[in-house]
């Protein structure tokens, strides 16, 4: 079943990963997520309620796009749109179903990646947040905020 969204792999997946840099140690695992037929306002909601920037866009299980702060601040009408049609372009744009403000097919990492290179695609294709995936799944998501956290725990000087 092709999926769409792109997970890349390991670049060696032979050589063994220290526990404490695999993103599954940092990522994620409570994941809040909406309906491609959701509404904008309701991605809104869940990034202010749980203080996130990124919100998965779930059909069921399968993963078919991501919404970022960016995606939504992308959909909202320009000052001079504004000013043509205050509030109701401002609140129409935030009706619109979820599907149509996302990011589809999201760059994926699977579960034995490293932060190491997660951090890279990150950083390279200049997202803020990759889907982990196991078996086509989603399991978890990391965010730059986790890598910061892992940077702070594992770089701290040590008594």
């Amino acid at each position: 079943m092709e999926s769409g969204f792109t997970t890349i792999q390991p670049k060696d997946a032979t050589a063994p990963i220290d526990p404490s840099l695999k993103v599954t140690r940092w990522m994620s695992k409570t994941v809040y997520s909406v309906h491609p037929d959701s509404k904008l306002i309701d991605a809104v909601e869940i990034m202010m309620e749980h203080r996130i920037r990124h919100v998965p866009v779930l059909d069921g299980d399968r993963l078919v796009g991501i919404i970022s702060d960016r995606d939504v601040r992308n959909t909202l009408p320009r000052k001079n749109e504004m000013q043509q049609l205050p509030e109701i372009s401002c609140r129409g744009s935030l009706n619109r179903r979820a599907s149509v403000a996302m990011t589809r097919y999201p760059i994926t990492i699977p579960v034995d990646f490293s932060i190491h290179e997660a951090a890279e695609i990150m950083c390279r294709e200049k997202i803020g947040a990759l889907p982990v995936m196991d078996v086509g799944r989603m399991v978890g998501i990391l965010s730059a905020e986790d890598l910061l956290w892992a940077l702070t725990q594992l770089t701290a000087p040590r008594p």
